[in-house]
């Protein structure tokens, strides 16, 4: 993830610290009568071509997408791309996709290696929720990011227990579990601020789980106390749920120091979320 600088900022505009799409399966709205079929997702998707996804659930779509689940996907548009199957039946009620795993190949004397079907937006320390790996060791459940490979790659297990059977290459896939917003460094400032998260929310369940942190030196992180603009001195350290499409300022406390600004989200499902900070020098 990106670490953005401040600097001196005079008049404190408000900084993106980037989109913030689901944890778990990306939501589609529709997907086409044609071959190529051609699916509609809630938010931009971010794909490129060349990628590989994992369809969870396509509910009304005949052939259903999760026919044959892990499909290479054609970008048609920020919110569009098509995947080779020929669909007599339209999708008219969403379906969901994650990430796919191309491959978990043996590692013999180092951790586990994910190879994955397209850009993983991951860091070490952020957890993922594996399914269906057919490794040994299973990797299934959550697991921590211990390494960042490249793009596409990662590893998991802080034990380094070596992989001693290869896993599959057509069942795999992943979502992920708890997982972090760009990084604001405001330099050696002392004052307050605001962050306003704007949520975008598809079919139900849809929540997000939202801890704003800070940290002083980017390593150790804290919940920085915030209050709300129709409460301004009431200050709580407590995650946010967010369950509907909303705009939202919080005011960050001026009395605690922090240098460094992120979002640690979790169980979010169906949600988008698209923050912007503002700090006083």
């Amino acid at each position: 993830m990106a670490t953005l600088t401040f600097g001196t900022v005079a008049t404190n505009p408000l900084q993106s610290i980037g989109s913030l799409g689901p944890g778990g399966s990306e939501q589609i709205v529709s997907s086409t009568t044609a071959s190529p079929t051609e699916v509609t997702t809630l938010d931009n998707h971010g794909l490129a071509n060349g990628d590989t996804i994992f369809f969870t659930a396509s509910t009304t779509a005949n052939a259903a997408l999760t026919a044959a689940p892990q499909q290479v996907v054609t970008v048609t548009g920020l919110k569009k791309f098509t995947v080779p199957v020929n669909c007599g039946v339209a999708g008219a009620t969403a379906g969901a996709y994650d990430v796919s795993i191309l491959s978990i190949p043996t590692t013999p004397g180092a951790a586990p290696l994910i190879n994955c079907g397209r850009a993983h937006g991951l860091r070490v320390g952020d957890t993922v929720t594996i399914t269906a790996s057919g490794s040994t060791p299973a990797l299934n459940g959550v697991q921590t990011v211990t390494a960042v490979d490249s793009p596409t790659a990662f590893r998991v297990l802080t034990s380094a227990v070596p992989t001693t059977v290869a896993g599959s290459t057509t069942a795999a896939h992943f979502s992920k579990t708890t997982y972090y917003s760009d990084v604001i460094d405001r330099g050696p400032s002392s004052g307050g601020g605001a962050i306003v998260i704007t949520s975008t929310i598809g079919t139900a369940p849809a929540t997000a789980t939202v801890n704003i942190q800070g940290s002083a030196d980017g390593t150790n992180w804290f919940n920085i106390p915030y209050a709300l603009v129709g409460t301004p001195r009431t200050f709580v350290v407590t995650a946010l749920t967010i369950t509907t499409a909303v705009a939202t300022t919080y005011l960050l406390q001026e009395l605690v120091f922090w240098r460094y600004l992120r979002l640690a989200v979790s169980a979010c499902t169906n949600v988008t979320l698209s923050p912007t900070v503002t700090v006083i020098p």
